[in-house]
């Protein structure tokens, strides 16, 4: 895909659907459901939940990192892991209607990141560990995808909550 103007809205339209299909996939759900533990050493959807809010503050900051620095390696550090369980651990046990907000509220954050991005630095390089590297717009489109493949892993934990 060339740089044009249309990509940073093709873009941000994917991070919509993706917040959408989480939006999905907990409607009707009630209070109780979202702490059941689906299987065993799997996330509840409330964990679920905060870690994809989690996820697009820390995606759209590697993604705006690209454009500041030269090739950085955005792989999560073992301090960025310990984040990560952080904010699923402290946000798990937060109401249904705390995470739907911080839910929205990520999904405006990572879109209107996305829209201060200027379209010639989507193609900039970074890396993600050794030999794999990525462009801006390849995180973005990540981000994207990761949240959809949540909304799927959403689905299925309340499938098995219901099957009991």
């Amino acid at each position: 895909m060339s740089t044009t103007q249309e990509q940073i809205p093709a873009l941000q339209q994917l991070l919509r659907s993706a917040h959408r299909n989480v939006m999905e996939t907990v409607d009707g759900i009630a209070e109780p459901e979202i702490r059941q533990v689906p299987a065993p050493d799997e996330w509840t959807v409330a964990q679920l939940m905060a870690h994809i809010a989690e996820i697009q503050y820390f995606w759209m900051e590697k993604a705006v990192l690209i454009t500041q620095e030269d090739d950085p390696n955005i792989t999560r550090s073992d301090v960025e892991n310990d984040r990560r369980a952080a904010a699923v651990e402290d946000h798990g046990g937060d109401s249904l209607d705390e995470l739907i907000r911080g839910l929205a509220a990520a999904n405006e954050s990572a879109i209107g990141a996305t829209g201060r991005i200027a379209p010639g630095d989507l193609g900039i390089l970074g890396h993600r560990g050794e030999n794999n590297p990525i462009t801006v717009e390849g995180v973005i489109r990540y981000l994207a995808t990761h949240v959809e493949e949540h909304a799927v892993q959403i689905t299925e934990s309340r499938r098995l909550i219901n099957e009991d």
